[in-house]
């Protein structure tokens, strides 16, 4: 395997600009959601699912992009995937009601889902494993900067000129991605293998109908027939994902790998990361309409909370590789522990109280993501490599998807508690408090939960890297 220097990075600048319309993608959209709720007659939960159709979309694909791109070869599967996100970005953008927009939005999450698990995998195959965690940081680092300048980006656009361009923009640099990728990026082997097409099934059952369940709950009536079809549906799925995983000779999941305590307390990590990161979407909404923010100076508040991505990730990557990787993810769950409880005291912050807690949120963030990504590459054999990157974002943005439903449905259920002793804006602001010591208690929870299964031994025997030191 070349070491860094022979590699002179190239892999690393071929990698970026999917990177950031990833992390781009993830901060522009949440700014402009008032200005399309108000030009569409949309209420909260169409809103909700713009964000959320998006999430489901990689949800339910991303494993099969993971096995789309062992068969095919990842660079391929990192092009197309390209391609098809940035189809569905100018479709996005030309949505001229808001149930067409939930549907682009889905399909630009397969294309996500093709291009997320090839990204990592090229990544693997392009650095030793020593070195994968200051790759990932540096990528993430970059990447990062579109993430910071996102919203501010999304709200200027929305606010001078119309929030269809924040969909548009992705267009040059899905072009930019394609040629840097088609000449910088080695061509990997195709794995040979088969996809379990039952198991994805069942699991799209699954994910679809229980993300359905948590989003109209609250509208549709708990008792409401659609609601307990829903719930049953999901049930179903998932049984049958379970005796299927267990009778498959290639099954969809690959459960099997949460035999190794490290994978498991990986995704533990990821996934309950992913779950109060939807919090964002709720806090950019929040300080548009209650704090009182135009588009473009609420864009700008979280761009600056976001800068720590700019630092942190390449920070984390380099603790892992150097120290340990248990250092920066706990460190990470420290700082996040501690924003959360900040605003939950304090849910009207002045300006200075509020970038405390959104920098301390920011800075939790990547120090546990990019040293888990990280740990993850190591944690598996090269051959079950795409599967493996492929089931953590799986498990990840299914996290993602079902927290944002909570978090809404938790908001919503406090909100209408509340409502009929002080009024709107006191409600929405108890409920703001509310969620947060909620999610302040799930991360401790997380928190010690991973760390059981980091303390667990497995008899599996792992590759020498920096994974060795958490099992």
């Amino acid at each position: 395997m070349a070491n860094m220097s022979e590699t002179k990075w190239l892999p690393i600048v071929a990698i970026i600009p999917s990177s950031a319309m990833a992390f781009m993608d993830q901060s522009i959209l949440p700014v402009a959601l008032p200005t399309i709720g108000h030009e569409f007659g949309a209420g909260n939960a169409a809103l909700q699912w713009t964000v959320n159709a998006y999430m489901l979309g990689i949800s339910v694909f991303v494993l099969m992009g993971g096995k789309v791109g062992d068969r095919i070869g990842h660079r391929n599967a990192f092009l197309w995937g390209m391609i098809l996100f940035a189809l569905f970005s100018a479709l996005c953008g030309l949505s001229q009601d808001v149930g067409f927009l939930i549907v682009m939005r889905g399909l630009q999450g397969v294309g996500a889902a093709i291009m997320f698990p090839a990204q990592i995998s090229l990544i693997a195959a392009s650095f030793p494993p020593n070195s994968r965690g200051q790759a990932t940081g540096i990528i993430i680092s970059i990447g990062s900067i579109f993430a910071v300048i996102g919203p501010f980006i999304g709200g200027f656009l929305t606010e001078y000129f119309s929030w269809r361009w924040i969909f548009w923009i992705n267009l040059p640099i899905t072009v930019a991605g394609v040629i840097l990728a088609l000449i910088l990026l080695p061509n990997t082997p195709k794995q040979p293998g088969k996809v379990d097409l039952l198991g994805f099934l069942y699991f799209s059952i699954f994910a679809t109908f229980i993300t359905i369940f948590f989003m109209q709950a609250q509208d549709w009536g708990w008792l409401s027939a659609k609601i307990l079809i829903s719930g049953l549906l999901a049930i179903v799925g998932l049984i049958l994902l379970l005796k299927r995983e267990k009778t498959s000779r290639h099954p969809f999941l690959a459960s099997s790998l949460f035999k190794r305590p490290i994978f498991m307390a990986i995704n533990i990590s990821i996934s309950i990361s992913q779950f109060i990161l939807m919090i964002t979407v709720l806090r950019t909404i929040y300080t548009e309409v209650i704090l009182g923010y135009t588009p473009t100076q609420t864009g700008l508040i979280v761009s600056v909370s976001c800068i720590p991505l700019l630092f942190f990730s390449y920070l984390g990557g380099l603790l892992s590789d150097k120290v340990s990787p248990k250092l920066p993810i706990a460190l990470g769950y420290l700082f996040i522990i501690v924003s959360f409880f900040w605003l939950g005291f304090a849910p009207t912050p002045s300006l200075v109280s509020y970038f405390g807690a959104l920098l301390l949120f920011g800075m939790g963030l990547p120090f546990i993501f990019t040293p888990s990504y990280s740990v993850a590459m190591s944690a598996v054999p090269p051959e079950q490599m795409g599967v493996a990157i492929g089931l953590i974002s799986t498990l990840r943005n299914l996290a993602g998807t079902i927290g944002l439903a909570m978090i809404y449905l938790f908001v919503d259920m406090e909100t209408q508690l509340y409502l009929p002793k002080v009024g709107q804006r006191l409600a929405e602001i108890r409920s703001f408090s509310s969620v947060h010591f909620l999610l302040g208690f799930l991360m401790i929870i997380a928190f010690f939960t991973a760390y059981f299964f980091h303390k667990r031994k497995s008899a599996h025997q792992l590759p020498d890297a920096p994974a060795d030191g958490w099992d």
